[in-house]
């Protein structure tokens, strides 16, 4: 409830609907000590330092939700999920194994986006009978708009990190010497950058939308399938265009193709639709 990556900022946006609407929350940590069976339900979310024998004891004694935020438990890269044929499907795999069973007794699965659901279904397509519901990133539309800014250049956040697309982001730069990028984030090997580059370090989350108006356009592309990137909605919403590829989750949702008013929409509602689906799956 405190830090600002995108899990927590989803997970918040979340917990808080669900006080809205009555619901009594009590909120899991690992350094929570000793934890309280007598519940009526949990939602596993980004749990991965829980555990395999008390998530298993969880799921077999009470109704649970997974929120799958990436592709842990499947897969032990999470965000690296590098879904080849010859390799995650082919070879046994201990994962499989071991949290298949769990994840089939799930009342409900959520995922980020179509992209997310399918590559999942590509490892595991024995999760397609378990219900399930789609929630997009819940990026508040308010905080990110247009602010008619002069706008030059392009951004990219967080895209020197491998998973975000590091190799595909440093070739586009070399391809396109006349176009001024903007990396924020982590970046550190900004000494090696292209010329072209700038490298502007860490934002704090409440610029971002200002940083996003100085800006023509997104550059992110992604290497593996992203569950969604809510850097992607947050920058449209601000007024960029996307320089992306097909690896991106939120553009996989329908909504990304009707403009800024239908993707406000669905971040906006995101929290009540996920709350929704679960009243319906645990009821």
């Amino acid at each position: 409830m405190a830090t600002g990556g995108g899990a927590q900022l989803t997970d918040r946006a979340h917990f808080l609907e669900g006080r809205l609407r009555g619901h009594d929350i009590d909120l899991w940590l690992p350094s929570s000590g000793t934890v309280d069976f007598q519940v009526d339900g949990a939602i596993i979310s980004n749990a991965t330092s829980f555990g395999f024998d008390f998530l298993r004891d969880l799921t077999t004694t009470k109704p649970c939700v997974w929120f799958l935020h990436d592709y842990w438990p499947a897969c032990r890269y999470r965000l690296y999920y590098p879904m080849l044929e010859d390799r995650c499907r082919a070879l046994p795999c201990y994962l499989k194994e071991r949290w298949l069973p769990v994840l089939q007794k799930a009342k409900l699965i959520v995922w980020l986006s179509p992209l997310h659901r399918e590559s999942w279904l590509w490892l595991y397509p024995e999760l397609e009978s378990v219900p399930y519901h789609l929630a997009p990133s819940p990026v508040n539309p308010d905080k990110f708009y247009d602010m008619k800014l002069p706008r030059k250049g392009v951004v990219a956040v967080e895209s020197l990190a491998e998973f975000k697309g590091k190799r595909h982001v440093l070739q586009w730069a070399e391809e396109h010497p006349d176009v001024e990028i903007t990396f924020v984030g982590g970046t550190p090997e900004a000494d090696s950058l292209p010329s072209n580059c700038r490298d502007a370090g860490l934002v704090p989350y409440h610029l971002m939308n200002e940083v996003y108006n100085q800006h023509e356009a997104l550059l992110h592309l992604p290497q593996s399938p992203s569950p969604f990137d809510r850097t992607t909605a947050e920058a449209y919403l601000a007024g960029c265009r996307i320089i992306g590829n097909e690896l991106i989750g939120a553009l996989s949702w329908p909504f990304f193709r009707e403009g800024r008013d239908a993707v406000a929409k669905a971040c906006r509602e995101s929290p009540q639709g996920f709350w929704e689906a679960i009243e319906r799956a645990v009821s």
